[in-house]
């Protein structure tokens, strides 16, 4: 038999630990910030000493435009393979519903921001 790998090693490893010590309050205060950008405590403070911002996940809202214009995508492929078959006149008013929600949805994500 072969030798057990596992997984293949991380390209950058996290090696080195840095630890300090927060009152009560400051751990609380923290630990609301980092809830409300959506990521743990750790990734929190990783951002904040490193880049001397947070990133915050995407929300609820962002999320489910982005999964709308996915579902718009696939609808403006399969208008594509109509026009394709039965000509572009009659799939025309078609793109022009999709071209208004796809803008709209833009500015809602550029808005969110």
């Amino acid at each position: 038999m072969g030798k057990i790998t596992g997984r293949p090693k991380k390209a950058v490893t996290r090696d080195k630990n840095i630890g300090f010590f927060v009152t009560q309050a400051q751990y609380f205060i923290i630990q609301q910030k980092a809830a409300r950008a959506g990521v743990n405590i750790s990734d929190y403070m990783r951002q904040a000493s490193v880049f001397g911002e947070i990133r915050s996940r995407w929300s609820f809202e962002e999320r489910d435009i982005f999964k709308k214009m996915v579902g718009m995508s696939n609808d403006i492929h399969e208008l594509v393979t109509m026009a394709r078959q039965e000509g572009v006149v009659q799939c025309a008013l078609y793109f022009g519903q999709y071209g208004k929600q796809i803008d709209e949805a833009l500015k809602r994500l550029g808005d969110a921001k």
